[in-house]
């Protein structure tokens, strides 16, 4: 998949992917554009503030991409601060290549981190959560030998819909771990608990 920007489809309740857009941009080339699109978006509440979303793209045993967000304080309105440094939540995007068919292992991996800053729209222990995500800085942090960079350093923002499911989201994540472990041939956790 060659990507200079991808713009990113949300998933929300339903699995509609018209239910909100992400767009990376790489530092190298942002004028170039892509589209893509998750088929699941889920999120879990620890507390009254530590929110945990994860975006997934194809069968969710074997996804072909993963957005991890964690938000680790709520921000308030006329409270908190709204720039280009606000930072609350770490970013984790994970793009699987050369699956050549459907439930076979991939070829490589990479996962991008970073960090930025999430808004929800609105209430953390709802139903279905909206947020919106602000420049949050993604680098490949880890790949496995063959991988092809097609972002480098890129920034990610926009819009996304998630459907609550604590429960499910331990083991939703544990497959995603599972999943780059398996290519990379070490554990590689894409999310601390």
């Amino acid at each position: 998949m060659s990507v200079m920007a991808l713009i990113l489809i949300g998933c929300a309740a339903g699995n509609d992917p018209h239910d909100g857009d992400l767009t990376i941009q790489p530092r190298a080339n942002p004028e170039d554009i892509a589209a893509g699109g998750f088929d699941r978006g889920i999120y879990s509440l620890d507390g009254p503030s530590v929110l945990t979303v994860l975006l997934t793209e194809g069968p969710e045993d074997n996804p072909t991409r993963a957005l991890i967000v964690r938000m680790f304080w709520k921000p308030k309105a006329a409270a908190t601060p709204l720039d280009e440094t606000a930072t609350n939540a770490t970013v984790q995007y994970i793009v699987f290549q050369g699956t050549a068919e459907p439930g076979a292992t991939p070829e490589q991996v990479g996962v991008y981190s970073g960090g930025g800053f999430l808004y929800p729209e609105s209430e953390p222990g709802s139903a279905t959560i909206t947020a919106n995500l602000w420049q949050a800085t993604l680098s490949l942090a880890d790949q496995s030998e063959g991988f092809e960079d097609t972002l480098g350093p890129s920034i990610m923002r926009g819009r996304f819909n998630a459907q609550r499911d604590d429960e499910g989201m331990i083991d939703a994540v544990r497959r995603v771990n599972i999943a780059v472990s398996e290519v990379l041939g070490v554990p590689r956790f894409v999310m601390a608990d």
